[in-house]
């Protein structure tokens, strides 16, 4: 899928949402969480180099933990200042557009022309921000509904990073397992099926408990790539790929028609001033990230490298299954929701759009 499919695909949903306002909102949340979230998590997984991981793992890490809580708190601030959203509603925000989106990211980022170590580091950031993510998603959202106070928030993260690990443990868990069970079946119809089920029973599994579904389905990917990688075949792990491709393609094909479609165009325009002012905090931030906060911790990437990093925050799918999961009891929750779309929507085509030439001056400019 080039990237001018995914620009198509965006405004054909957006002319959807435009003729039909609405009616595919619930089906996208639900879609995006069960559906199409295990696939593309798992086949980026399966691609991901663990060693190329291992080598970056600073930047990763950084941008991944406290740049998650450091681009909330800029968000949280631009629209409460600014934007005059209660403190509460805005650090709700914050927390949803903290992270960037791992199924955007990959898509648009794996198609083009950058170094291997510096696709890595975005497309791992992409797949790792979820946790801080969650974690503040969910104390927030007992702060505002339950009324928990410190202490319960404190509960929340605790709770909500415990299913962090358990997720991870789960995954690790059956993808040795998998291995294990495959290690005298070297048939591609074999090897696929048992990815198959095992990127989605992960999932599900760790989901129906309350645990992280996606960091599951990533420790599984990574695990079982891992073991297997010198014990299958060449033919039956080019057949898994090409199964997983053709899966991820039409994932993606559907989804990001779906994000345009969900939208509510009639709800919009009342809250485009919002809007506005969150998708500048949200470059704010990926500025003060990828210049500042690299800089601050001594991690030196090449000034190429930090502008791509920069240019990778690209918001989609989770980002908006987040907020319209959040309970109708939070205050300004339309105005929520309808700034994550606009920032969607925004990023994403600009990602498609805009990315392949903006990268193609800078590798001149580098040259």
């Amino acid at each position: 899928m080039k990237l001018w499919h995914i620009a198509a695909l965006l405004i054909a949903g957006i002319a959807v949402g435009i003729a039909f306002p609405g009616r595919l909102t619930m089906i996208f949340g639900a879609a995006t969480l069960y559906v199409f979230l295990p696939a593309l998590i798992f086949e980026a997984a399966w691609h991901l180099d663990f060693q190329m991981v291992r080598a970056n793992w600073k930047p990763i890490v950084l941008l991944a933990v406290p740049g998650v809580a450091l681009t909330a708190g800029i968000i949280a601030t631009c629209v409460h200042y600014v934007g005059a959203l209660a403190w509460g509603p805005a650090l709700l925000l914050g927390a949803i557009l903290s992270a960037t989106d791992p199924v955007a990211v990959v898509a648009i980022f794996r198609r083009l022309p950058v170094p291997r170590p510096l696709a890595t580091i975005v497309e791992s950031e992409a797949l790792l921000n979820d946790a801080i993510a969650v974690v503040l998603y969910r104390a927030i959202i007992a702060a505002l509904v339950v009324s928990a106070g410190t202490a319960g928030i404190g509960h929340s993260a605790t709770q909500a990073l415990t299913g962090v690990g358990i997720g991870i443990a789960i995954g690790a868990v059956l993808g040795y397992l998998a291995a294990f069970a495959l290690r005298d079946a070297i048939g591609a119809p074999v090897q696929t099926a048992a990815t198959l089920a095992g990127a989605y029973g992960c999932y599900l599994l760790a989901d129906s408990f309350g645990w992280s579904g996606i960091f599951a389905v990533l420790a599984f990917g990574l695990v079982l790539r891992e073991l297997e990688r010198h014990r299958i075949s060449v033919e039956s792990a080019d057949s898994v790929e090409r199964f997983w491709e053709r899966v991820s393609l039409a994932a993606n094909l559907a989804l990001f028609f779906l994000i345009g479609a969900a939208l509510d165009f009639t709800r919009l325009t009342h809250s485009l001033p919002t809007a506005a002012i969150t998708l500048a905090a949200v470059f704010l931030a990926r500025v003060v990230l990828a210049y500042g906060l690299l800089r601050l911790a001594h991690i030196h990437l090449r000034p190429f490298w930090m502008t791509v990093v920069r240019m990778a925050g690209i918001r989609g799918a989770l980002a908006l299954a987040l907020a319209l999961a959040t309970p109708a009891a939070i205050p300004q929750r339309g105005t929520i929701v309808d700034a994550t779309f606009a920032v969607v929507v925004i990023t994403v085509l600009a990602g498609a759009l805009t990315l392949p030439w903006r990268l193609e001056r800078l590798q001149l400019e580098s040259d």
